[in-house]
């Protein structure tokens, strides 16, 4: 073991730390922050950071300056105690909603060009039926998928589908960039996103971003069902549900 130690490469071991830091928290840091959480100079962090995000292991939004972990990371598991922490603390609030609409409701987080489920939650009249799960899904074919994009920074999403080869899952699935892109800027603008059968031939829904207090999607809630709930007197209400779930969920995690 003594023989094994010398071998350790000080700037690798001080990279996975700043790694494990991001990615146990939900929300971006500032350089200072992180440096404070490893015990590293500012110099090293910077250097160790700027290193981390050219490799694609970490994002920079150069905006508020905050650092998160990239989608590279994410090939090397998954976010499950935060979907966890996630779907005990909005567990009641998404059984509310699917109450209200005879809807399936799900729960969901990003992982780079993929969509990880963490509930489906489904009422049947007064029986409501709640299972954590893992089910992974083409971000760009889903409308919680694009909901959570839209609220990413433009160079992750550019980074993100650099070199993507889209899936086109029925004839309605975006296949190329340019109009994701398109797609994610009219999302922002109406505040919701759409999947008209784009996944799954005559499955559509609704989806809605969780955002912490920088605009920026952490995770995302959505209805799904029939070609019917796609009826603009009722899509409409089911929006408005969907939002006002999501600022609660929010406030429990962002403010606690």
């Amino acid at each position: 073991m003594k023989d094994d130690l010398k071998y350790i490469n000080k700037s690798l071991e001080k990279s996975f730390k700043i790694l494990e830091i991001l990615s146990k928290s939900i929300f971006p840091l500032k350089a200072a922050n992180i440096s404070r959480k490893a015990v590293i100079s500012r110099t090293t962090t910077f250097r160790l950071l700027s290193v981390l995000c050219q490799l694609g292991y970490i994002h920079k939004n150069p905006k508020t300056n905050t650092y998160i972990v990239g989608h590279k990371a994410f090939q090397f598991g998954e976010t499950s105690d935060y979907l966890q922490s996630i779907s005990e603390t909005s567990k009641e609030i998404l059984e509310e909603i699917s109450n209200q609409t005879n809807l399936i409701t799900y729960l969901a987080m990003l992982e780079g060009s993929q969509v990880v489920h963490s509930d489906k939650i489904s009422s049947n009249n007064s029986d409501v039926t709640h299972r954590t799960f893992r089910m992974r899904l083409d971000a760009h074919c889903c409308a919680l998928g694009k909901v959570m994009l839209a609220y990413r920074p433009e160079n992750e999403i550019s980074s993100i589908y650099k070199s993507y080869n889209f899936y086109p899952h029925t004839n309605n699935t975006i296949v190329n960039t340019q109009d994701l892109k398109k797609e994610l800027s009219k999302i922002r603008s109406q505040g919701y996103a759409l999947n008209h059968g784009e996944a799954f031939d005559n499955v559509y829904g609704i989806g809605v971003a969780i955002l912490d207090h920088e605009k920026r999607s952490f995770a995302g809630i959505s209805l799904s069902g029939s070609r019917n709930m796609m009826n603009p007197k009722i899509m409409i209400d089911y929006v408005t549900l969907l939002q006002s779930a999501s600022i609660k969920i929010s406030k429990l995690i962002v403010d606690n």
